[in-house]
Protein backbone atom coordinates (compact mmCIF):
# COMPACT_ATOMS: atom_id res chain seq x y z
CA UNK A 1 0.00 0.00 0.00
CA UNK A 2 1.75 3.35 -1.26
CA UNK A 3 1.63 5.87 1.96
CA UNK A 4 0.48 9.34 0.87
CA UNK A 5 2.59 11.86 0.42
CA UNK A 6 3.05 15.11 3.34
CA UNK A 7 1.27 17.15 1.28
CA UNK A 8 -1.54 14.94 0.78
CA UNK A 9 -1.93 14.70 4.71
CA UNK A 10 -1.67 18.19 5.01
CA UNK A 11 -4.51 18.34 2.81
CA UNK A 12 -6.35 15.69 4.39
CA UNK A 13 -6.28 17.63 8.04
CA UNK A 14 -7.75 20.14 6.41
CA UNK A 15 -10.28 18.60 4.46
CA UNK A 16 -11.15 17.12 8.38
CA UNK A 17 -11.41 20.38 9.69
CA UNK A 18 -13.95 21.38 6.48
CA UNK A 19 -15.91 17.99 7.58
CA UNK A 20 -15.99 18.68 11.15
CA UNK A 21 -17.48 22.15 10.12
CA UNK A 22 -20.04 20.97 7.43
CA UNK A 23 -21.28 18.07 8.83
CA UNK A 24 -23.89 19.33 11.28
CA UNK A 25 -25.09 21.62 8.72
CA UNK A 26 -25.71 18.84 6.10
CA UNK A 27 -29.83 19.98 6.15
CA UNK A 28 -28.93 23.51 6.14
CA UNK A 29 -30.08 24.98 2.99
CA UNK A 30 -28.76 28.47 3.70
CA UNK A 31 -25.10 27.42 5.23
CA UNK A 32 -21.84 27.83 2.95
CA UNK A 33 -19.67 25.33 3.11
CA UNK A 34 -15.61 25.84 2.52
CA UNK A 35 -14.44 25.89 -0.96
CA UNK A 36 -12.41 22.74 -0.19
CA UNK A 37 -15.19 20.81 0.01
CA UNK A 38 -16.43 22.18 -3.39
CA UNK A 39 -13.21 20.90 -5.13
CA UNK A 40 -13.42 17.67 -3.38
CA UNK A 41 -16.75 16.80 -4.00
CA UNK A 42 -16.65 17.73 -7.42
CA UNK A 43 -19.69 19.77 -7.29
CA UNK A 44 -19.14 23.13 -9.36
CA UNK A 45 -20.57 26.13 -6.16
CA UNK A 46 -22.73 27.29 -8.87
CA UNK A 47 -24.78 24.22 -8.74
CA UNK A 48 -25.83 25.12 -5.35
CA UNK A 49 -25.67 24.28 -1.59
CA UNK A 50 -28.27 21.44 -2.11
CA UNK A 51 -26.07 19.55 -4.50
CA UNK A 52 -23.06 19.53 -2.93
CA UNK A 53 -24.65 18.56 0.23
CA UNK A 54 -26.21 15.56 -1.64
CA UNK A 55 -22.88 14.61 -2.96
CA UNK A 56 -21.73 14.29 0.72
CA UNK A 57 -24.73 11.98 1.80
CA UNK A 58 -23.78 9.66 -0.82
CA UNK A 59 -19.87 9.87 0.63
CA UNK A 60 -21.01 9.08 3.59
CA UNK A 61 -23.50 6.04 1.99
CA UNK A 62 -20.35 5.02 0.14
CA UNK A 63 -19.01 4.01 3.12
CA UNK A 64 -21.64 1.38 3.93
CA UNK A 65 -20.45 -1.78 4.61
CA UNK A 66 -21.97 -4.70 2.86
CA UNK A 67 -24.81 -6.84 4.41
CA UNK A 68 -22.43 -9.64 4.82
CA UNK A 69 -20.55 -7.61 7.12
CA UNK A 70 -20.92 -8.31 11.38
CA UNK A 71 -22.81 -5.46 13.05
CA UNK A 72 -19.87 -5.16 15.54
CA UNK A 73 -17.49 -5.02 12.99
CA UNK A 74 -15.57 -1.22 12.98
CA UNK A 75 -16.52 -0.26 9.58
CA UNK A 76 -20.57 -0.70 10.58
CA UNK A 77 -19.60 1.47 13.42
CA UNK A 78 -18.39 4.33 11.12
CA UNK A 79 -21.01 4.20 9.50
CA UNK A 80 -23.84 4.08 11.69
CA UNK A 81 -22.20 7.10 13.89
CA UNK A 82 -22.21 9.19 10.23
CA UNK A 83 -25.82 7.98 9.83
CA UNK A 84 -27.03 8.75 13.01
CA UNK A 85 -24.66 11.79 13.94
CA UNK A 86 -25.33 13.60 10.52
CA UNK A 87 -28.02 11.70 8.09
CA UNK A 88 -30.75 12.26 11.41
CA UNK A 89 -29.11 14.74 13.06
CA UNK A 90 -28.91 13.08 16.66
CA UNK A 91 -26.87 14.79 19.25
CA UNK A 92 -23.93 13.04 20.89
CA UNK A 93 -25.61 11.61 23.61
CA UNK A 94 -29.13 10.71 21.60
CA UNK A 95 -26.37 8.42 19.62
CA UNK A 96 -24.76 6.92 22.14
CA UNK A 97 -27.97 5.53 23.68
CA UNK A 98 -28.62 4.45 20.13
CA UNK A 99 -25.51 2.77 19.56
CA UNK A 100 -25.01 1.59 23.10
CA UNK A 101 -21.65 3.70 23.77
CA UNK A 102 -20.00 5.52 26.07
CA UNK A 103 -20.42 9.31 25.15
CA UNK A 104 -16.10 9.12 25.32
CA UNK A 105 -16.16 6.11 22.78
CA UNK A 106 -18.54 8.32 20.66
CA UNK A 107 -16.54 11.02 20.62
CA UNK A 108 -13.38 9.01 19.59
CA UNK A 109 -15.30 6.75 17.09
CA UNK A 110 -16.78 10.21 15.34
CA UNK A 111 -13.02 11.55 15.19
CA UNK A 112 -12.56 8.10 13.27
CA UNK A 113 -15.39 8.21 11.41
CA UNK A 114 -14.69 11.42 9.85
CA UNK A 115 -11.01 10.83 8.91
CA UNK A 116 -12.31 7.72 7.25
CA UNK A 117 -14.71 9.98 4.98
CA UNK A 118 -11.85 12.64 4.68
CA UNK A 119 -9.30 10.06 3.49
CA UNK A 120 -12.43 8.01 0.75
CA UNK A 121 -13.01 11.51 -0.64
CA UNK A 122 -9.07 12.45 -0.83
CA UNK A 123 -8.47 8.79 -2.70
CA UNK A 124 -11.61 9.13 -5.06
CA UNK A 125 -10.87 12.68 -6.37
CA UNK A 126 -6.84 11.52 -6.98
CA UNK A 127 -7.58 8.24 -8.54
CA UNK A 128 -10.94 9.36 -10.38
CA UNK A 129 -11.45 6.00 -10.36
CA UNK A 130 -14.65 4.67 -8.13
CA UNK A 131 -13.73 3.25 -4.99
CA UNK A 132 -15.56 0.82 -3.52
CA UNK A 133 -16.22 1.11 0.50
CA UNK A 134 -14.45 -1.64 2.57
CA UNK A 135 -11.45 -1.40 0.57
CA UNK A 136 -8.00 0.44 0.86
CA UNK A 137 -7.73 3.42 -1.49
CA UNK A 138 -4.78 3.65 -3.62
CA UNK A 139 -3.21 6.74 -1.50
CA UNK A 140 -3.13 4.65 1.53
CA UNK A 141 -6.24 5.90 2.85
CA UNK A 142 -7.39 2.83 4.16
CA UNK A 143 -10.94 2.76 4.41
CA UNK A 144 -11.18 -1.04 5.04
CA UNK A 145 -13.37 -2.62 7.23
CA UNK A 146 -9.85 -4.10 9.23
CA UNK A 147 -10.79 -7.76 9.77
CA UNK A 148 -8.27 -7.09 12.37
CA UNK A 149 -9.44 -4.64 14.36
CA UNK A 150 -13.24 -6.12 14.07
CA UNK A 151 -12.42 -10.04 14.98
CA UNK A 152 -10.45 -8.08 18.31
CA UNK A 153 -13.52 -6.47 18.85
CA UNK A 154 -15.75 -9.51 18.55
CA UNK A 155 -13.19 -11.58 20.90
CA UNK A 156 -13.46 -8.76 23.53
CA UNK A 157 -17.22 -9.01 23.48
CA UNK A 158 -17.27 -12.44 23.65
CA UNK A 159 -14.84 -12.15 26.42
CA UNK A 160 -17.52 -9.68 27.67
CA UNK A 161 -20.15 -11.82 27.89
CA UNK A 162 -18.69 -14.90 29.07
CA UNK A 163 -16.32 -13.10 31.85
CA UNK A 164 -18.91 -9.84 33.01
CA UNK A 165 -16.10 -8.74 35.43
CA UNK A 166 -14.84 -5.53 34.36
CA UNK A 167 -12.86 -5.09 37.50
CA UNK A 168 -8.92 -5.84 37.54
CA UNK A 169 -7.40 -6.56 40.48
CA UNK A 170 -3.94 -4.84 39.67
CA UNK A 171 -1.30 -6.85 42.08
CA UNK A 172 -2.92 -10.20 40.90
CA UNK A 173 -3.08 -9.27 37.15
CA UNK A 174 0.47 -8.17 37.76
CA UNK A 175 1.81 -11.31 38.87
CA UNK A 176 0.70 -13.30 36.27
CA UNK A 177 2.45 -11.14 33.73
CA UNK A 178 5.51 -11.33 35.24
CA UNK A 179 5.07 -15.00 35.23
CA UNK A 180 4.60 -15.12 31.39
CA UNK A 181 6.71 -12.12 30.27
CA UNK A 182 9.79 -13.76 32.14
CA UNK A 183 9.67 -16.49 29.72
CA UNK A 184 10.48 -13.38 27.08
CA UNK A 185 12.96 -11.27 28.19
CA UNK A 186 14.83 -13.25 29.55
CA UNK A 187 15.75 -14.04 26.07
CA UNK A 188 16.91 -10.58 25.61
CA UNK A 189 19.22 -10.64 28.80
CA UNK A 190 16.91 -8.08 30.22
CA UNK A 191 15.44 -8.53 33.95
CA UNK A 192 12.09 -7.44 35.19
CA UNK A 193 11.27 -5.82 37.70
CA UNK A 194 8.01 -4.90 39.82
CA UNK A 195 8.31 -1.78 42.17
CA UNK A 196 6.39 -2.41 45.46
CA UNK A 197 2.48 -2.25 44.51
CA UNK A 198 -0.09 -0.35 46.83
CA UNK A 199 -2.34 -2.85 48.59
CA UNK A 200 -6.19 -3.28 47.10
CA UNK A 201 -5.66 -1.21 43.90
CA UNK A 202 -8.46 -2.16 41.76
CA UNK A 203 -9.15 -0.92 38.02
CA UNK A 204 -12.00 -1.11 35.87
CA UNK A 205 -11.07 -2.83 32.98
CA UNK A 206 -11.09 -6.35 31.99
CA UNK A 207 -8.32 -8.56 33.49
CA UNK A 208 -7.46 -10.55 30.42
CA UNK A 209 -7.65 -7.20 28.67
CA UNK A 210 -4.70 -5.64 31.19
CA UNK A 211 -2.81 -8.94 30.89
CA UNK A 212 -2.41 -8.48 27.32
CA UNK A 213 -1.60 -4.54 27.44
CA UNK A 214 1.13 -5.15 29.54
CA UNK A 215 2.53 -7.77 27.95
CA UNK A 216 2.25 -6.21 24.75
CA UNK A 217 3.99 -3.01 26.14
CA UNK A 218 6.93 -5.47 27.51
CA UNK A 219 7.08 -6.99 24.31
CA UNK A 220 7.73 -4.02 22.26
CA UNK A 221 10.26 -2.57 24.80
CA UNK A 222 11.99 -5.71 24.56
CA UNK A 223 12.24 -5.65 20.83
CA UNK A 224 14.10 -2.20 21.48
CA UNK A 225 16.41 -3.42 23.80
CA UNK A 226 19.87 -5.60 24.10
CA UNK A 227 20.12 -6.05 27.92
CA UNK A 228 18.76 -4.15 31.04
CA UNK A 229 15.59 -3.80 32.62
CA UNK A 230 11.93 -3.18 32.37
CA UNK A 231 10.04 -1.88 35.06
CA UNK A 232 6.67 -2.12 36.25
CA UNK A 233 5.09 0.46 38.57
CA UNK A 234 1.02 0.97 39.85
CA UNK A 235 0.14 3.89 41.86
CA UNK A 236 -3.00 5.33 42.79
CA UNK A 237 -3.76 9.35 43.17
CA UNK A 238 -7.51 10.28 43.54
CA UNK A 239 -9.71 7.98 41.47
CA UNK A 240 -7.03 7.13 38.95
CA UNK A 241 -4.61 4.42 38.67
CA UNK A 242 -1.54 4.90 36.80
CA UNK A 243 0.50 1.91 35.56
CA UNK A 244 3.89 2.60 33.72
CA UNK A 245 6.04 -0.04 31.71
CA UNK A 246 9.97 1.51 31.73
CA UNK A 247 12.02 -0.27 29.87
CA UNK A 248 15.99 0.73 29.12
CA UNK A 249 18.15 1.29 27.59
CA UNK A 250 17.29 1.39 24.49
CA UNK A 251 19.57 0.47 21.51
CA UNK A 252 19.94 3.61 19.48
CA UNK A 253 20.85 1.90 15.97
CA UNK A 254 17.65 0.28 16.67
CA UNK A 255 15.27 3.30 17.58
CA UNK A 256 17.39 6.55 16.93
CA UNK A 257 16.34 9.58 18.73
CA UNK A 258 14.61 11.22 15.26
CA UNK A 259 12.50 7.93 14.90
CA UNK A 260 8.90 7.21 16.33
CA UNK A 261 7.72 6.17 19.01
CA UNK A 262 6.70 2.77 19.18
CA UNK A 263 2.70 2.42 19.32
CA UNK A 264 0.00 -0.11 19.62
CA UNK A 265 -3.16 -0.71 17.68
CA UNK A 266 -4.24 -3.74 20.17
CA UNK A 267 -3.30 -1.51 23.42
CA UNK A 268 -5.57 0.98 21.94
CA UNK A 269 -8.38 -1.66 21.06
CA UNK A 270 -7.84 -3.23 24.64
CA UNK A 271 -8.08 0.03 26.51
CA UNK A 272 -11.46 0.71 25.02
CA UNK A 273 -13.38 3.45 26.99
CA UNK A 274 -9.85 4.63 28.18
CA UNK A 275 -8.30 4.74 24.69
CA UNK A 276 -7.16 8.51 25.44
CA UNK A 277 -5.37 7.74 28.30
CA UNK A 278 -2.37 6.00 26.54
CA UNK A 279 0.76 8.03 26.93
CA UNK A 280 4.71 6.78 25.20
CA UNK A 281 7.56 8.86 25.67
CA UNK A 282 10.93 8.68 25.32
CA UNK A 283 13.00 9.70 28.48
CA UNK A 284 17.14 9.38 28.07
CA UNK A 285 17.62 5.86 27.40
CA UNK A 286 14.07 4.60 27.93
CA UNK A 287 10.62 3.99 26.56
CA UNK A 288 7.84 4.75 28.85
CA UNK A 289 4.33 3.19 28.13
CA UNK A 290 1.91 4.84 30.75
CA UNK A 291 -1.65 3.94 30.92
CA UNK A 292 -4.48 5.62 33.17
CA UNK A 293 -7.36 3.98 34.18
CA UNK A 294 -10.30 4.99 36.24
CA UNK A 295 -10.15 2.85 39.83
CA UNK A 296 -13.06 0.75 40.53
CA UNK A 297 -12.99 1.58 44.78
CA UNK A 298 -15.42 -0.21 46.51
CA UNK A 299 -18.73 -0.12 44.48
CA UNK A 300 -22.03 1.33 45.35
CA UNK A 301 -24.57 -0.66 45.96
CA UNK A 302 -28.03 -0.05 44.35
CA UNK A 303 -31.40 -2.02 45.46
CA UNK A 304 -33.73 -2.09 42.19
CA UNK A 305 -37.05 -3.07 43.61
CA UNK A 306 -38.98 -3.97 40.41
CA UNK A 307 -40.67 -6.67 38.75
CA UNK A 308 -39.37 -6.33 35.03
CA UNK A 309 -36.94 -8.20 34.64
CA UNK A 310 -35.74 -6.83 31.11
CA UNK A 311 -35.24 -3.25 32.59
CA UNK A 312 -33.31 -4.36 35.28
CA UNK A 313 -31.09 -6.57 32.73
CA UNK A 314 -30.96 -2.57 31.37
CA UNK A 315 -29.57 -1.38 34.45
CA UNK A 316 -27.53 -3.78 34.47
CA UNK A 317 -26.11 -3.39 31.58
CA UNK A 318 -26.07 0.51 32.10
CA UNK A 319 -23.84 0.40 34.89
CA UNK A 320 -21.35 -1.71 33.13
CA UNK A 321 -17.73 0.25 34.05
CA UNK A 322 -19.44 2.65 36.40
CA UNK A 323 -19.28 2.17 40.52
CA UNK A 324 -22.28 0.87 40.34
CA UNK A 325 -23.12 -1.98 41.52
CA UNK A 326 -26.92 -3.71 40.91
CA UNK A 327 -29.22 -5.78 43.74
CA UNK A 328 -32.39 -6.76 42.52
CA UNK A 329 -35.52 -7.78 44.21
CA UNK A 330 -38.62 -8.66 42.42
CA UNK A 331 -41.43 -7.47 44.96
CA UNK A 332 -41.30 -5.44 48.29
CA UNK A 333 -41.94 -8.97 50.90
CA UNK A 334 -38.70 -8.91 51.78
CA UNK A 335 -37.44 -5.41 51.48
CA UNK A 336 -36.36 -4.66 54.57
CA UNK A 337 -34.48 -8.35 55.35
CA UNK A 338 -33.01 -7.55 52.03
CA UNK A 339 -31.64 -4.25 53.05
CA UNK A 340 -30.63 -5.04 56.20
CA UNK A 341 -28.25 -7.75 54.56
CA UNK A 342 -27.20 -5.94 51.65
CA UNK A 343 -27.00 -2.45 53.25
CA UNK A 344 -27.23 -0.45 49.98
CA UNK A 345 -26.10 2.83 49.00
CA UNK A 346 -29.34 3.94 47.18
CA UNK A 347 -32.97 2.05 46.42
CA UNK A 348 -34.39 2.27 43.01
CA UNK A 349 -38.27 1.63 43.74
CA UNK A 350 -41.11 0.85 40.99
CA UNK A 351 -44.51 1.97 42.05
CA UNK A 352 -46.55 -1.25 40.00
CA UNK A 353 -45.13 -3.69 41.99
CA UNK A 354 -46.98 -7.33 43.58
CA UNK A 355 -48.29 -7.06 46.73
CA UNK A 356 -47.45 -3.80 48.26
CA UNK A 357 -47.25 -1.31 46.20
CA UNK A 358 -44.36 1.48 46.01
CA UNK A 359 -46.26 4.10 47.45
CA UNK A 360 -46.70 2.24 50.39
CA UNK A 361 -43.09 1.25 50.49
CA UNK A 362 -41.63 4.35 49.65
CA UNK A 363 -43.30 5.83 52.94
CA UNK A 364 -42.38 2.97 55.18
CA UNK A 365 -38.61 3.25 54.12
CA UNK A 366 -38.64 7.14 54.65
CA UNK A 367 -40.51 6.76 58.03
CA UNK A 368 -38.13 3.52 59.51
CA UNK A 369 -35.02 4.79 61.18
CA UNK A 370 -32.83 2.36 60.02
CA UNK A 371 -33.60 3.49 56.11
CA UNK A 372 -34.43 7.43 56.30
CA UNK A 373 -31.19 8.10 55.68
CA UNK A 374 -30.85 6.10 52.01
CA UNK A 375 -31.67 7.96 48.59
CA UNK A 376 -34.34 6.38 47.00
CA UNK A 377 -35.12 7.07 43.33
CA UNK A 378 -39.02 6.35 42.44
CA UNK A 379 -38.52 4.91 38.94
CA UNK A 380 -42.22 4.01 37.46
CA UNK A 381 -44.40 4.59 34.05
CA UNK A 382 -47.37 6.39 36.50
CA UNK A 383 -45.83 9.93 36.69
CA UNK A 384 -46.53 11.19 40.01
CA UNK A 385 -43.67 13.13 40.77
CA UNK A 386 -44.79 15.30 43.21
CA UNK A 387 -46.46 12.55 45.30
CA UNK A 388 -42.75 10.92 44.85
CA UNK A 389 -40.96 13.57 46.91
CA UNK A 390 -43.48 14.16 49.31
CA UNK A 391 -43.48 10.63 50.53
CA UNK A 392 -39.86 11.41 50.74
CA UNK A 393 -37.96 10.25 46.94
CA UNK A 394 -34.49 11.93 46.80
CA UNK A 395 -35.50 11.80 42.98
CA UNK A 396 -38.38 11.29 40.29
CA UNK A 397 -37.45 9.03 37.18
CA UNK A 398 -39.77 8.37 34.27
CA UNK A 399 -40.02 5.46 32.53
CA UNK A 400 -38.74 4.38 29.62
CA UNK A 401 -35.23 5.53 31.12
CA UNK A 402 -32.35 6.14 28.74
CA UNK A 403 -29.28 5.04 30.32
CA UNK A 404 -27.50 8.20 30.73
CA UNK A 405 -30.88 9.86 32.66
CA UNK A 406 -30.08 6.52 34.66
CA UNK A 407 -26.37 7.49 35.27
CA UNK A 408 -27.02 10.64 36.06
CA UNK A 409 -30.17 10.05 38.81
CA UNK A 410 -27.89 7.54 40.46
CA UNK A 411 -24.77 10.13 40.44
CA UNK A 412 -26.98 13.28 41.59
CA UNK A 413 -29.19 11.08 44.66
CA UNK A 414 -25.95 9.50 45.61
CA UNK A 415 -24.22 12.91 45.68
CA UNK A 416 -26.63 13.98 48.48
CA UNK A 417 -25.06 11.34 50.66
CA UNK A 418 -21.56 11.24 49.60
CA UNK A 419 -20.53 14.95 49.47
Amino acid sequence: MTEPKNQDLETIEVLEQALYEALPHLNDPVYQPPVLLWQVLGVPQQQGVKEMQSALIKAIEALKPAPDVAPYAHSQRIYELLYLRYRQGLTQEETSDRMKLSIRQIRREQKRAIHNLAQWLWGQRRTDTPAVAGTPSTDGGNIETDPWRSQVQQELAILQQNVPETKSEVAAVIARVVQVGQVLTAKHNIQLRVDPIPKNLTAVIQPSALRQILLTAIEKLAQLMASGEIVLLAEMAGDIITLTVTGGPIVTDTLPDSAPLPSSDLIQELLGDQGDTLNIRRAAETIVFRFRLPSAGDPISVLVVDDNADLVTFFRISVTNTPYQIIHLADGERLFETIAVTKPNLIILDVLLPGMDGWELLAYLHEHPDTRAIPIIVCSVIRREELALALGASLFLPKPVRRREFIEALDEAYSRVAG
